[in-house]
């Protein structure tokens, strides 16, 4: 009997715990919006209470956090950007995904179904060719990403 281990994360990725205690927390939320050039005097600023937990972390089972530590993904995703990962969600053509390929360590890179590869958005590095042969396994669906504006 031979017994393989999982694949581990790559340099590329960071691990994050996610932990949830108490109660939830409710921010005001404007759902009109923020205009990006001029703003109509007319739009009503109308308050909502948004949970973040729920928008952004509903299904907490099959919920992870990863933080991005390479730049294969760049301008898309960034070093130090927080991505918030479904499990229960399948890989689609076009979507990023956290993968592995063959048993190599997970790695985070767009789906490209057509053309049969995974592709790192920065074109400083290859994209990963898939053979029908190959096995990959998706750990989930990257669905939001966190990202500090400094």
């Amino acid at each position: 009997m031979k017994i393989q281990s999982a694949p581990k994360w790559s340099s590329e990725l960071q691990p994050l715990s996610l932990k949830k205690e108490g109660e939830k927390t409710y921010v005001t939320y404007y759902a009109s919006g923020v205009q990006a050039g001029f703003p109509s005097p007319a739009d009503d600023f109308k308050e909502q209470q948004l949970s973040l937990d729920e928008r952004y972390l509903s299904h907490p089972e099959a919920t992870f956090m990863v933080r991005v530590a390479g730049s294969s993904m760049e301008p898309t995703l960034q070093v130090g950007d927080i991505l918030i990962v479904k499990s229960d969600v399948v890989l689609e053509d076009n979507k990023i995904g956290i993968v592995s390929v063959n048993h190599t360590d997970f790695t985070v890179k767009r789906l490209d179904k057509k053309n049969q590869r995974l592709v790192a958005d920065n074109p400083a590095f290859e994209s990963i060719h898939i053979q029908e042969t190959d096995t990959v396994v998706c750990l989930g669906v990257v669905m939001h990403l966190i990202r500090d504006i400094k």
